[in-house]
């Protein structure tokens, strides 16, 4: 398993998770890794936290965290899959990877690492900017799926 975070400007930093990620592995993530990642993406004060609704996402202590450590914090609405982004990126990020000969763990955390680091600025700027199209999809849908 991996976690990683961008913003407009790239991406944040690629983690690779050992075992299952429950509510505390996550939120020792967050400390290590976004706080890292926010600065070096540009971001410091300026982004709005979104994530889905995963059940170690909404733990009280990980609902809690983004009150405090992030300027804004977008709040998901039940059954948004169309909203998390992110997903994207592990899609274009599977993509680039179907090019390498991978039969084991530290090859398949080289690939990504590499493709990860590869992601293009201007995909992960489009992907930002689609998000208030995507909002005010997901509304007019009212919960069914949207283009996204």
């Amino acid at each position: 398993m991996v976690w990683g975070c961008f913003a407009a400007s790239g991406v944040g930093n690629l983690v690779f998770i050992e075992n299952n990620m429950d509510q505390y592995k996550y939120i020792n993530i967050l400390k290590e890794n976004f706080k890292i990642s926010s600065p070096n993406l540009g971001i410091q004060n300026t982004f709005k936290f979104y994530q889905d609704n995963d059940p170690k996402h909404t733990a009280l202590n990980v609902r809690l965290w983004p009150l405090y450590n992030c300027p804004k914090f977008i709040k998901t609405p039940p059954y948004s899959p169309d909203l998390n982004l992110i997903e994207n990126v592990w899609h274009e990020l599977k993509n680039r990877t179907r090019k390498y000969d991978i039969s084991s763990k530290e090859p398949l955390k080289a690939a990504l690492t590499e493709e990860w680091n590869k992601i293009e600025q201007s995909y992960t700027k489009k992907l930002v900017e689609s998000m208030a199209n995507r909002i005010k999809n997901a509304i007019s849908a009212k919960e069914y799926p949207t283009k996204y």
